[in-house]
């Protein structure tokens, strides 16, 4: 972090040790590094929109609180279950007491499947951050990463476009890409997040365009 919390170290050392007893082995995609990568983004998104960098950052420390996998039943419930925790955890932490239920807020509209709109500057900022995560080159390993703790294949072995079935991105990864990771840029809530969508929904596109060709058999 450019500018640390006095809160930081406490709230990461508790964080670390809350990710090492949980019940379910996280994925690569949402281990501690996309944790802190989230936060470093929020910073930065709350920097360039005046937001209250405190409750992004502190947000986007406890966004994945709660894990569960991909393919789990209550995957989609986790941003909810993680906010309900949320303000025990900040009224816990010295200097995060007061801001309890900002970031518990943050927390619960921040995730794609929870389908809720951030209702504050903070919440818009903590939902960028999180999907910005998702797109650019970071975004291509993570989704392949995620599709792999299920068992999904990379893509159709005759149809990786989907050009004649249903998307499944359940069994394909790359079919996640059409799903959802193409959508994210177009929904950025601030500025700034519009600003790093655009250059990472190219490094995606460009990804795609390489994929296809070489998937088409050009070996040029």
């Amino acid at each position: 972090m450019t500018q640390p919390f006095p809160w930081y170290d406490p709230l990461l050392a508790r964080l670390r040790a809350h990710l090492a007893g949980e019940p379910f082995l996280r994925d690569a995609a949402h281990d501690l590094g996309h944790i802190l990568r989230v936060a470093r983004l929020a910073q930065a998104l709350a920097e360039a929109e005046h937001a209250e960098a405190d409750i992004c950052v502190a947000a986007a420390l406890l966004h994945d609180l709660v894990y569960r996998p991909k393919n789990h039943p209550e995957s989609s419930r986790t941003a909810q279950l993680a906010a309900e925790l949320v303000p025990q955890w900040c009224r816990e932490t010295p200097g995060l007491e007061a801001k309890a239920e900002a970031v518990a807020a943050a927390v619960a509209s921040h995730s794609w499947s929870g389908g809720l709109a951030p209702a504050s500057l903070e919440a818009a900022v903590v939902q960028d951050a999180d999907r910005l995560e998702a797109l650019g080159a970071i975004g291509i390993a993570r989704v392949f990463a995620t599709g792999a703790s299920f068992g999904a294949g990379l893509w159709h072995p005759e149809d990786p476009w989907a050009a004649s079935r249903e998307l499944d991105d359940k069994r394909w990864s790359l079919d996640h890409f059409e799903r959802k990771l193409l959508k994210l840029a177009a929904g950025m809530k601030t500025s700034a997040g519009q600003r790093l969508a655009a250059g990472r929904q190219r490094t995606l596109l460009a990804y795609l365009d390489a994929l296809r060709a070489e998937l088409a058999g050009d070996h040029g």
